[in-house]
This record gives C-alpha cells, structure tokens and sequence, in this order.
C-alpha cells in the first residue's frame, strides 16, 4: 500500500510543536527484544535519536516518553541520559496522558506532535496536530500520519523527524552552528 503525504501540510504542522511525544518500543528501538537464558531483556538503541530528543529540547520542544509496557530499566536510563522528565511507562490510554500534558503545559492540539509505529499509538496520533509514524509502522498508522519517516523505527526515525520539525520552524540552521561549535556531550 502506497501512502502519499502532503509535505507542505506537514511542515506548516511542524512549524507549531511546542511538545513532541513518542512511544519508546517500535519508536527509539527497533521492534526486536534480546534476551538471555534468565529471562532478562535488553533493547537496543540508536545513538542519533538521542540527539534527536537532545537536539527538540535544546530548541524549546518538550520531549516525552509515552509507553504501554511496564517501566524497563533500559528506557528509564536512555531517558535519564538525556535529561528528560517526562517519562512515563504502562500508559493505558496515551490520548489522555497527551491530554494531561496539554494542560499542564499550557498547549493546544496543534502543539503537540507524536510519532508512533503500534495500533495503541493512534488514539494519541489522532490528538496530536502533527502524527507522524515510523516507516515500518503498521499501515493504520501509517494511515492516520502526516508525515511518514524513511527511517524505521529504532534507525533514525527519531533524528530524522527533528531535523524535520526544526527545519519547518527555521532552526536547523542555527542549531547546526551551535552544535558543531560545542560538540556532541
């Protein structure tokens, strides 16, 4: 199935986030989970969506982490790595965890943007003015998306949608200057 998406519409979405939500699994790791022979389970990562959270809450975007499963040890620690407190684990209904989020912050739907890659990240895509899914998100969610990363979810999907969003709201640039003067910490 083919999903064509108006880019202009997604950038003038872009343009207004203020917060932007994403679930972890299926998002910043890839859909697979390593386990050992006692049970424990481990995610992998990938470093650039880090900066891409890094990159939103240096230029004002608030970040949270929306997640169905119970609290895991390697999402809290990538969350507490960087700097973020909004970080909250089995969400049974991410629509109103968005909803209260709004309200404490003071924003409206349009706002808020939220990636997603599951069927449980729709009811929080459907409230966000800017829903954007992993490439290899189900095709309800790819569906129900204004924007469609290249990347999969767990490669880059994160990173990519930054430079995206800061591009639509003309901070790229800047943000470029700023960050190769001070590095990468």
């Amino acid at each position: 199935m083919a999903f064509e998406k108006n880019i202009n519409d997604a950038t003038e979405r872009a343009k207004k986030i203020k917060l932007f939500a994403h679930d972890i699994h299926g998002v910043l790791t890839p859909n697979q989970i390593y386990c050992d022979v006692e049970g424990n389970r481990r995610y992998a990562f990938w470093h650039m969506d880090g900066f891409g959270d890094l990159s939103f809450t240096a230029n004002d975007v608030k970040v949270a982490f929306l997640d169905t499963t119970s609290i895991d040890g390697e999402g809290l620690f990538r969350a507490k790595e960087l700097k973020l407190d909004k970080l909250y684990y089995a969400v049974t209904n991410k629509a109103a965890k968005i909803e209260e989020l709004k309200q404490e912050l003071g924003l409206t739907d349009e706002q808020v943007g939220y990636i997603g890659s599951e069927l449980t990240d729709l009811p929080a895509m459907k409230k966000a003015g800017f829903a954007v899914a992993v490439a290899d998100a189900h095709d309800e969610v790819k569906e129900a998306a204004h924007y469609i990363t290249n990347a999969p979810g767990g490669r880059g999907a994160i990173r990519e949608i930054c430079e995206f969003v800061l591009r639509g709201m003309g901070k790229w640039d800047e943000w470029v200057v700023k960050v190769t003067k001070m590095g990468y910490k």
